[in-house]
């Protein structure tokens, strides 16, 4: 409600199994498709956000049928430590076309090694071939991290592809002809994490969204992100100790 009241750039991002995508599929696509189409109504847009290898499927079938139903306002999250990411991008995009719109991220879930790569090396160079297959397949692409290398390949992407702040997405039939997303691109990150790193791309000017845990049970949430990655606690621990690092 007070994005509406306050008219505020925001976007929506949900659990699916929050809508019991685990218990029932065609009700938490009901369900889903509510939020969905009220959300559409004030022109936010809403994406679901990838869970553990137990959702990854069901997600994107749950994308791509809002789409079916009508709702355009809706993205997927895709996570570049699974070895199947590549060809949910070409799948995704292919049914998808100029609505493709994606957050690619690291993935928090510490998936096992048969499934997806472990080490960080390989992590971040699956997560630069997925920026650069997204942006060359005319996706709009939020690029969802807080490592310094990942940030510098995809400025690097980006440049390849003749986009940059304040430049009219320039690839043909791209998804970021929509409203707010003529770029075709943006940095997202977690509130209170790498707040220098934020800043400097806006200091570029770069569109960069944060994103906020909300509702009556955030805590409880950070807690479980905690837990399915310990990695987020050095920054967590970073931003209680030294605050100033992520002041505005």
């Amino acid at each position: 409600k007070r994005i509406i009241v306050h008219q505020l750039d925001s976007n929506l991002s949900i659990k699916p199994s929050a809508f019991g995508l685990l218990i029932d599929a065609e009700t938490a696509l009901d369900n889903m498709q509510h939020l969905a189409t009220e959300a559409a109504r004030h022109d936010i847009y809403v994406r679901l956000d990838m869970e553990d290898q137990r959702l990854t499927q069901p997600t994107i079938d749950a994308c791509l049928e809002l789409h079916r139903r009508g709702l355009k306002n809706v993205g997927l999250v895709l996570q570049a430590r699974l070895f199947r990411t590549s060809t949910d991008i070409d799948s995704a995009c292919m049914a998808l076309g100029i609505d493709a719109d994606f957050r690619i991220c690291k993935g928090i879930y510490l998936e096992p090694e048969e499934i997806a790569h472990t080490g960080r090396a390989e992590i971040i160079d699956a997560f630069g071939a997925a920026i650069e297959q997204m942006l060359s397949k005319g996706a709009f692409v939020g690029i969802a991290t807080h490592d310094t290398p990942v940030v510098q390949r995809a400025l690097k992407a980006l440049e390849e592809h003749e986009m940059g702040p304040n430049i009219p997405d320039p690839r043909r039939k791209s998804s970021a002809q929509r409203s707010g997303k003529e770029t075709g691109y943006e940095f997202q990150m977690l509130l209170g994490v790498r707040g220098e790193l934020r800043r400097s791309l806006l200091r570029q000017g770069h569109r960069v969204r944060v994103y906020i845990p909300y509702g009556e049970r955030w805590y409880e949430y950070s807690l479980r992100r905690l837990r399915e990655n310990p990695d987020i606690a050095v920054q967590v621990l970073k931003a209680f100790l030294m605050p100033w690092t992520n002041r505005r």
